[in-house]
């Protein structure tokens, strides 16, 4: 009763075009679904990036880079109109946003994650200082909708960002691998350390940060880093 009255006051907006939806429509319009590029085969072993060829295992990024976790599962594309509802989820206050986001990795992905056996989700942390000015972890709301779906536990208790980095997008693949290398640890004292975690966050470029993130989990001794993203990098 209390979801029903607070869509009828505050009606849904699409998640990507933010026009108003009837009630029965779902998170997006049937046109916005329509507009989204989802990452379709064959896609890269390793990341999950759309590839050219079947006879291609992986992706040149990941031909070329050594990546610690076992396996990556994004959803989208990276390209409007997704990019600009990621944007908004990000720097535009459209938390509500991440609910589809992270309800559309289930529905594509629940079956392979189940059979993973997750046992506890970590999404990408911010930097104290940038939660600070945001307000809030865009990953993290991702991961909570993910969660909520897969019926497991998000951990915030496991991963922290100690650095304050410069712009991804200012630098070059191998910088960027560089300015991540330390740039996340793990907390002192963790109860019910997990062995198999699934780290989320909104995109995944160059895989710099999720490998980054991965080094610190298995060097606190979990012993598989699977990824989603919601929108993964298209190859040029």
């Amino acid at each position: 009763m209390k979801e029903k009255l607070k869509d009828i006051l505050f009606p849904p907006r699409c998640a990507v075009c933010d026009e108003l939806l009837s009630l029965d429509s779902g998170r997006v319009c049937e046109s916005c679904r329509r507009s989204l590029s989802y990452v379709e085969s064959p896609r890269c072993y390793k990341c999950g990036k759309e590839i050219e060829s079947e006879e291609e295992e992986y992706c040149m990024d990941c031909r070329k880079s050594v990546r610690s976790y076992v396996r990556g599962f994004p959803v989208f594309n990276y390209m409007p109109p997704l990019s600009d509802s990621l944007m908004a989820l990000k720097y535009g206050d459209r938390q509500e946003y991440a609910a589809f986001y992270g309800e559309e990795i289930m529905r594509v992905y629940g079956r392979e994650l189940k059979e993973c056996q997750i046992q506890a989700i970590i999404p990408v942390p911010l930097h104290p200082r940038k939660m600070l000015s945001r307000g809030y972890n865009q990953a993290e709301l991702i991961a909570v909708s993910l969660g909520r779906c897969m019926g497991i536990n998000v951990r915030n208790d496991i991963l922290k960002r100690t650095t304050f980095t410069v712009p991804q997008k200012q630098l070059s693949n191998t910088e960027r691998e560089k300015n991540l290398k330390k740039a996340f640890k793990t907390f002192d004292k963790i109860q019910d350390m997990p062995e198999v975690v699934l780290l989320v966050d909104d995109i995944y470029t160059t895989g710099a940060t999720i490998e980054a993130c991965t080094l610190a989990c298995m060097e606190k001794g979990i012993k598989k880093v699977y990824y989603t993203s919601v929108a993964i990098g298209v190859s040029k």
